[in-house]
């Protein structure tokens, strides 16, 4: 009787197991893409951002789409966010700029704009922007995510650095 319910109680902890196995490798075994706003050039009067957009994901991922609500875009917006520049650097948010696919662990990039002193460049310098990416895995799952980006000096965490910068 007892070696019944030994091997009962080994039966229910396998299957447990299994269970716990194939729902973590499911979670893991997926492209996971994220975006980030990152410096490409910084003076003490402005910065120049890129939008980095990374597979950190096991598998490919296809069909990249980025998007903004309008609303969040206007809170961002610098006074240099003229129709002009919005057209430049905004085409990240432009539904023909697909990535069609972006490997494991690699990245994609384009600028971004740049921000002033006093909010006078595309971006208010410390502003926070909601990003929905949208996107399909390799088996044809598909994942949507928001991400906030912030426009800060990506050299530092804080946006402070010796030298006059930020």
């Amino acid at each position: 009787m007892t070696d019944q319910i030994v091997a009962i109680i080994a039966l229910i902890v396998s299957i447990l197991s299994l269970g716990l196995s194939v729902y973590f490798w499911r979670r893991q075994f997926r492209p996971i893409i994220t975006v980030a706003v990152k410096t490409a050039a910084a003076g003490n009067v402005s910065i120049a951002f890129e939008l980095h957009v990374k597979n950190s994901g096991s598998l490919p991922a296809k069909n990249i789409k980025l998007s903004a609500n309008q609303s969040d875009l206007d809170s961002a917006f610098g006074n240099d966010a003229t129709q002009e520049n919005r057209t430049r650097w905004l085409a990240a948010f432009n539904g023909e700029n697909v990535i069609p696919v972006l490997q494991n662990g690699e990245s994609i990039t384009c600028s971004f704009g740049m921000s002033q002193a006093h909010d006078q460049g595309f971006w208010k310098y410390r502003a926070n922007l909601p990003i929905t990416v949208e996107y399909t895995g390799w088996f044809g799952n598909n994942y949507i995510d928001t991400q906030n980006v912030k426009f800060i000096d990506s050299d530092s965490f804080t946006g402070f650095l010796w030298g006059g910068r930020s």
